[in-house]
């Protein structure tokens, strides 16, 4: 069964993590991605992160389930051929710093010319106006910019954190993968393509909005604090071990209280609403903490589901290598690499009944496609075999 995107093709000059990760969701609902490399070194995510067996996490991460092929878009030669191919797909996408598609001829309104209706995605920094918009922009940049570096590290005169280095991008794939796919269809409606622009700035902006429209109307930053309220936030238990615990409703805070053995605090004055318990959390938060302290992690998770209270472990990464939820619902898949054997990978995070999404092929080998792509595109043997020689191409 064909995924929702199937017989969608993709161009993708992207590099980094923004725009290939956006082009990899794109390829688990089965669209064809031709993954677009210089003929040199290629994309610079190869090299990130390798271990000593080759292995890039990094790499295959945002470049599965894509063909890859070798254009020098520096020469005439490279910019013709990226060009023809320009022509047959739906969907380009690229993150250059602005201006430099446009001096290799694969600007929007270059390639508009050639395919009338091709959706044209382009993932900046710091979007495609302002006095910003020419500057280098990279993930930690676009954290630190927005806002959310120095809120994670506690706001307003606390030392900036960043929360996860690629989140930005991660977030900005995410942004950029469904504006595409919103500019498709309303192409399908209307036959009309069109430039659809994410960024880095824009996607953090978004990512934070509770919390900036707070400063938006207050004209001061909401504080940080190390729980959201006493009853929503994680606590250390005797094993070493944290637990979460969310209730946000008042429906929760008795069923708390009695998980907890504490059946004394429901009606305490100072605590029995959430008013009363946010002005007193530090006292609050000290009982409750003195409660988890006393057992283990495993032995308070049982007795919050017994209770019907929103709760879990807090994982580490390693945690999620046996994990029967991320298992059950294909979020963590094993593959069989061609290279390094049997390897568990994330997979796809959107599931669809009728068209499922899946996993395909490890990220390619440099210039493994090449020839393929090119010969799929109307080019014979002799000319492909010219243009490799030439310099504008590499083949494997």
């Amino acid at each position: 069964m064909t995924g929702p995107l199937d017989g969608i093709r993709v161009l993708d000059f992207t590099r980094y993590q923004q725009g290939p990760f956006a082009a990899v969701m794109l390829a688990d609902l089965g669209a064809d991605i031709i993954k677009v490399e210089d003929t040199e070194i290629g994309d610079y995510g190869r090299r990130l992160f390798r271990e000593p067996d080759g292995y890039s996490s990094f790499f295959e991460a945002h470049s599965r389930g894509k063909r890859g092929i070798c254009i020098d878009l520096r020469t005439p030669e490279g910019q013709a051929v990226a060009q023809k191919l320009a022509a047959t797909v739906d969907v380009v996408t690229e993150n250059f710093r602005p201006g430099t598609m446009e001096r290799w001829g694969l600007g929007y309104e270059q390639l508009r010319a050639i395919n009338p209706q091709v959706v044209y995605g382009s993932a900046t920094g710091w979007g495609s106006k302002g006095p910003k918009a020419a500057e280098p922009s990279f993930d930690q940049i676009a954290q630190a910019y927005s806002g959310l570096a120095q809120h994670a590290g506690g706001g307003e005169g606390a030392r900036p954190e960043i929360p996860l280095p690629g989140l930005a991008d991660q977030n900005g794939a995410m942004n950029f993968a469904f504006g595409i796919v919103a500019a498709l269809f309303a192409r399908e409606r209307t036959g009309i393509g069109q430039l659809v622009e994410v960024s880095l700035f824009g996607s953090q902006l978004a990512l934070q909005s509770q919390e900036l429209n707070y400063t938006l109307r207050y004209g001061k930053e909401r504080p940080r604090e190390f729980r959201a309220s006493p009853t929503s936030g994680h606590y250390e238990c005797a094993d070493g071990g944290w637990v979460m615990i969310v209730g946000i409703d008042q429906k929760f805070w008795p069923r708390i209280a009695r998980a907890i053995e504490r059946p004394d605090l429901v009606d305490d004055a100072r605590f029995s609403r959430g008013g009363q318990r946010f002005r007193n959390r530090i006292v609050l938060e000290a009982e409750i903490s003195a409660a988890f302290a006393a057992n283990g992690s495993g032995y308070w998770l049982n007795r919050l589901r017994e209770h019907d209270i929103p709760a879990s472990l807090v994982n580490g990464y390693v945690d999620m290598i046996d994990d029967e939820q991320a298992a059950a619902n294909g979020y963590v898949v094993e593959i069989d690499h061609p290279d390094f054997g049997p390897t568990k990978i994330v997979g796809p995070h959107v599931q669809f009944s009728k068209m499922p999404a899946k996993v395909g092929d490890v990220a390619p080998r440099f210039g493994q496609h090449t020839r393929e792509v090119l010969l799929d595109a109307g080019y014979s043997p002799a000319e492909v075999d010219a243009l490799a020689a030439s310099g504008a191409i590499r083949c494997e």
